[in-house]
This record gives structure tokens, sequence and C-alpha cells, in this order.
């Protein structure tokens, strides 16, 4: 199956790490077409709009079947490409830089030039493959045209006037007799300026004599030379340029001479971003993962042939979710290359600090063993943390809490990283901005987690989890309005078990999509028996962000819902945490929305506890607002909290969002709530969570019961 271009722009924004900046710039710095391929998935390619419409073809009716470009490249040509690529993938000095023909939608033939880079793996393997497209067709036209030996001079200027490239004609003493408007545009000078001289005024004095010679040989003997050439332009500015210089049979009988010439400035800064993004973190310019454990493992190797001390240290700012939320995420992004910068003032040269996505800094240095040596590092660095905004008044109180294992805890660099950053959690639990060193009880302590996890897993594997589902009831109708689906395992040991005491063991692995997978799976397929049994009850689940950012997410998801005709759109409403939803509310929504085509309803759970913001209800693809069980509880005690329920069923109102208020308990506060303007409640007061066979017969009771009624 084709996959649908926005999942592999999504694997290109997971590649330059959520910088949608980066990726503006890669299509807006030049008109080539930009291209990605996933070479582990070979299925997976993507073309940007540019290089479909260099080919005469509609981007919007191509992108999702981005694998057509090799129907549409000469069978001898595509055999090269190949052949290049498999010799770029075996040795990546050589390069893969191809020119090749393609078949126009116009029936014509163009030739454009494909480069691109392979991005490795630590053990060097490719894995992805990034690189653009340079339509040089203009280039062959005007060849052809001057190879042709028109003597329709008028006809050759028009042709070298409404050129992209750069076009220069020289006499066989090489004097310069004409050349273009878009070599003016290139490098500077104006016709007037260069007639009559000779175009090594442009040389930039970066290439030796030989190659002039090497370049004039190829020329005489073989009538052609191409190549890229680094000249200067009239402001002393050096660029590159790819240069293509034929022989043509001059009006008196010698040889005069062409050269057409392209600006490569552009796709040079572009191949330079892209080398720059495989090692580099986009925002604060530290080194990434990539390199951080290229540089571990080379220092690991020197302190151990030396006998020195390694220590890696990961440093995670305190509660910086809640410092973002309140500077806005602009400043955030400041104060992230401001911790950058510090981080590095503390360190020697040979030390390194990386940035491994969002607050986590690592940093790799040398260090002699003891306590004091670790506190004096430390202190240091969490002194150097910026503590107001540029000149802004406002505080940030930023705080790290550290984790720091030394090299001979460590078995190698993956340990050592991973030892670190279990150091960092251990440190987290005791408070902000605090130290911990890796011990062996915290060994103890992961292994405890590996085995509840391997026991989660052996319960998805024998079928120990089950859903129970808690109705939400309109007050004003009597209806039952669906019902929110609730995780519950079966353990053979300790009973039935909540989702507080097995799911924070698997966040952040793949036990947390196993089992968002199989709560979407089973949700689905209930509906669909209740179905069958001709009672129409839709159902809400909860998705971790994680989850919903997974790559993929939304083509899983149809596939599921394609797997039950029967359902009707609405029928499937995904709650996701608020806090989550605007920690990157930017791939959240694009996520939502992608889900949302499908039919999928979405709510916004335990709405109102620190994170809202009517920025988001706009930005965010949202159908619902649920409204936090711990105000609902106490609002009738407490004024604050009525305020606030007060509020978000005022702001529902005003987005045109539902509201249902969770975690009520007594009449006192559905009828309060009815008052309000929300009717749509959930809650022990209604009905606490229930098997599924049980909620056909409970829903029928309550409509004919009338309880409603008195509210």
């Amino acid at each position: 199956m084709d996959v649908p271009d926005h999942y592999l722009k999504q694997e290109l924004y997971e590649l330059i790490r959520k910088d949608a900046r980066s990726f503006d710039f890669l299509q807006k710095a030049t008109l080539d077409g930009i291209w990605f391929w996933d070479i582990e998935r070979p299925d997976h390619e993507w073309m940007s709009d540019g290089f479909w419409t260099m080919l005469g073809q509609d981007p919007a009716t191509k992108q999702p079947l981005a694998r057509e470009w090799q129907s549409l490249v000469d069978p001898e040509d595509l055999k090269v490409v190949h052949q290049a690529l498999e010799e770029h993938f075996a040795n990546p000095e050589h390069p893969f830089d191809q020119i090749i023909r393609y078949t126009h939608r116009d029936g014509s033939t163009l030739w454009i030039r494909c480069r691109g880079m392979a991005i490795r793996d630590d053990q060097g393997r490719p894995v992805r493959m990034l690189g653009a497209h340079t339509d040089l067709t203009p280039v062959k036209r005007a060849q052809a045209e001057l190879e042709s030996r028109t003597r329709d001079l008028a006809r050759i200027a028009r042709a070298m006037d409404n050129a992209q490239e750069g076009i220069i004609i020289t006499d066989s003493q090489a004097s310069i007799l004409s050349v273009n408007r878009a070599f003016t545009q290139i490098t500077g000078y104006t016709a007037t300026e260069v007639l009559g001289h000779n175009p090594r005024l442009l040389q930039s004095g970066r290439h030796t004599p030989d190659f002039y010679q090497a370049m004039w040989r190829d020329i005489i003997h073989a009538g052609t030379w191409q190549g890229e050439i680094w000249n200067r332009r009239r402001n002393g500015e050096e660029y590159p340029q790819w240069t293509t210089i034929s022989q043509v049979p001059g009006e008196d009988g010698q040889m005069d001479y062409v050269a057409v010439l392209s600006d490569l400035t552009d796709k040079r800064r572009t191949e330079e971003r892209i080398a720059f993004l495989a090692h580099y973190d986009p925002l604060t310019g530290l080194a990434n993962r990539h390199l951080l454990m290229e540089h571990l493992n080379r220092s690991l190797a020197h302190c151990q042939r030396e006998g020195l001390h390694l220590a890696v240290i990961t440093l995670d700012l305190d509660d910086f979710i809640q410092v973002n939320e309140r500077v806005g995420h602009e400043a955030g992004d400041r104060i992230l290359r401001k911790v950058a910068e510090q981080l590095k003032s503390c360190l020697r040269k040979g030390d390194m600090v990386a940035r491994l996505g969002g607050d986590e800094f690592v940093v790799v240095a040398q260090l002699q063993p003891g306590i004091d040596q670790i506190r004096c590092l430390t202190q240091k660095m969490q002194s150097s943390l910026p503590q107001t905004l540029d000149d802004e008044l406002q505080r940030l109180g930023l705080t790290a809490s550290m984790g720091v294992v030394l090299s001979s805890q460590g078995d190698d660099a993956d340990t050592m990283l991973r030892h670190s950053h279990q150091a960092m959690c251990a440190a987290k639990q005791t408070g902000r901005g605090t130290f911990s060193v890796f011990d062996v009880s915290q060994t103890q302590a992961a292994q405890a987690l590996r085995d509840e996890r391997q026991r989660i897993l052996r319960g998805i594997e024998q079928e120990e989890f089950a859903l129970f589902y808690q109705p939400k009831v309109d007050l004003k109708s009597g209806w039952v309005r669906g019902a929110e689906a609730l995780i519950r395992w079966y353990h053979p040991d300790r009973g039935l078990l909540p989702p507080d005491a097995f799911l924070p063991q698997t966040a952040g692995t793949d036990l947390e999509f196993q089992l968002g997978d199989w709560v979407l799976a089973e949700a689905l397929r209930q509906m669909d028996t209740w179905r069958g049994l001709g009672k129409s009850i839709p159902v809400s689940i909860n998705v971790s962000a994680t989850h919903l950012l997974q790559p993929g997410f939304a083509r899983r998801l149809e596939e599921k819902l394609q797997e039950y005709p029967r359902l009707a759109p609405g029928d499937l409403e995904i709650e996701i945490l608020e806090s989550a939803a605007v920690e990157d509310w930017q791939r959240a929504a694009q996520a939502m929305r992608d889900c949302r085509n499908l039919g999928v309803r979405f709510a916004l759970d335990d709405f109102g506890t620190g994170y809202s913001s009517l920025v988001h209800l706009r930005r965010l693809a949202l159908d619902t607002l649920k409204l936090d069980k711990s105000f609902v509880g106490t609002m009738l005690q407490n004024p604050e909290d009525f305020s606030i329920v007060e509020s978000v069923v005022s702001l529902a109102i005003s987005f045109q969002l539902e509201a249902i208020a969770e975690g009520v308990e007594t009449e006192n506060q559905a009828r309060v709530l009815m008052k309000m303007g929300c009717p749509i409640v959930q809650g022990f007061g209604i009905a606490k969570p229930m098997e599924a066979s049980r909620i056909i017969a409970w829903a029928q009771d309550w409509e004919q019961s009338g309880l409603w009624k008195g509210l």
C-alpha cells in the first residue's frame, strides 16, 4: 500500500527534531525538488511539490504515489541510478550525483540532476536518504541551440536572456563576446564590465592551475566539459557554480566557446543544513544523540587506554513544561539556547554537552572519582542556569535534576547513558535542583521495572486485560450518550487491578503502544457487537500523547475502522490529556486533524488543571471539553472550584464544544451542572464502571426509570 505524503513528511519532521522552520527552509531556499527515502522501508518515499511541478504533474495527486517517479525515468538511466545508489551505500565517500532523463507530462524529455546523501546509524549502515533535484533541461536546451550553429543571433539572444542559467560566449582567444541577464544576476558584473575580458576575472583562487589545464584538455579533445567550480562575484563573495563549457564553430571558422553556469549557493546551503541536522540539534546547535554516542565511544576508549575517568551526566530541567507554558514556546526556545550556552561554558576543552530533545541535556566530561569533584561540577552547572529571560525582570527559577555515572561503573556508552538517566530519575524523586550518583540499587529497581513490564506483556498475550465502561448520560433528555472505556487487569495473583497499578510502568515503551492499540481494537469490536444487538453506544477511549503522535497512528486507526463498516462517524471519541496535548500542540493538532478526517471525535480530558489556554482551544480539533472531577467534586464547597467549573462550561458554549462533567456523585451536583448548561455527566452518582455485558440492560433501566426528571 502506498503511504500518504503527510506520514512521510512526519518522518522528515522526526529526522530534523521537530524543527518546522528547518523544513520550511529546505523547500523555500531553493526552487529545486527535495526528496526523502526511508531505506529500511523502501515504500516510504516522499517527493516535494517542487519535484512534481518540475515534471508538469499535479502534486496533490502525485504525492500519495511517490514511487511513480521510477516510471518516469529513462530505463537505461534507472539502471545507472540503482548502481550509483549501491556504490554510495557501500562507500560514503562515493557521492550519489546523477543526471537523469525524465519524461515530462507533455511527453518531452527533462534532464534532471539528482544528488543525495545517506544518513547512517551508529554502525555506519544507511537508514535514510535526503536529497534534491535540479532541472538542468534549460542547460541542455541552451547547449542544443548553440550547437545547432544557428545564425539567428536575435533568437539566441532572446533564449539567453530568458534562461535562468548564466551564459557566457567567448571567442577562440577566450575574450567574452556576450553574456545574458542571468549571468549579471549571478555574478554582479554587467555586460559592459566584462565584454572583451577573459572569464578568469571570475576566478576565486580556490583551484590550482592544474585544474584549469585539465578542464581545457577535455574541452579541446572532447568538445565539452562540465563540473563544479568556485568563482567570485563582483562584491568579492565566493560561490559554487555548476558549469558546462562547449565548443561551437564561429562565423570566422574559429571555435567559439559557450559556458552555461548555475549558481549552487542555495543548493549547497541546503546540503550543509542536511548534514548539520544529521549530527546536531537544530535549536541549540549542540551535538545530537548520534554525535554524542560517537564522542562517548571515542572518549571511553581513550580513557581506558590512558587510565583516566569519564563522567556522563544527564541533566533535566525541573518543571520546564510549566515554565514553557508561562513564558510561551518562543521564549522557551530562547531559554533552552541560553542553557546550552551556559553549560558549554562550564566545560573544559575535549568535554561535550549534547541535547537529546525537550529539556534533557547530557554532559560528557573527564572527572576524577570522588563526591567532591562531582559536587563541584554539578553545582557549577546548576549555578549557570539562566534565572531571567533576556533583560526582563521575570524570574524563571530554573533548576535541574542531574544523574551522574563514572566510567568505572559503566560497561559501554549505551550502559553509561542509561545508568546516568536512571540516576537522574532518582534525583527527580528527591526534589528540585539535586544530583544523584548511580548505584547498584538503581540497577535493582530497573530490573524490577523490567520484570513488571515483562509480566504486563505476558498479560497481553494471555488476554488478561478487559475494558470496563462508565456510562455518560444527558440529564436533560435522559438518554445514554455513550460510555468511557477504562482498562482493567485480571491479574492471576493480585486480582482486578485499576490502570494506575500498571499503566505508569508502560510509559515511553512499546507496551504503551501495544496496550493502546489493544484498547482501540477492543472498543471498536465491542461497539460493533452492541450494534449487532440493536443498540448504538458511542465509546470514548483514553489515548496517550506519545501514542497519538506515533508515526502512522491515523493510518492504523483507519485500517481498524474499515473492519467495522456498521459503525458510524462519531461513534469513537479519543480523549487526550490537556497537559499532553499542549506539550507539542503543533504535532498534536495535525494528528488530531488526520483522525478527525476519519470521523473520529476528540475530547480534551482534565480541562482546567493548570495548562488551559484559549489559544489551544482554537488550534486543536476538539469536539468536547471534560471538566476534571477534582473541580466537580468540590464545587459546592469551594467557591473557586465553582467558578472554574462555571467558566469551563461557558468556554465550551462559546467555542461550540460539548461539555462533560466527570466525577458527579450527588443530585445537587447534577442539578447545579444542569443550571450551568452542562447536562452531560458521568460519575459514581450515575453509575460505576461496569463490564460490557451489563451496559445494554443498565441503559434500558436508566432511560425507563425517569430518575433525571426531578433535576
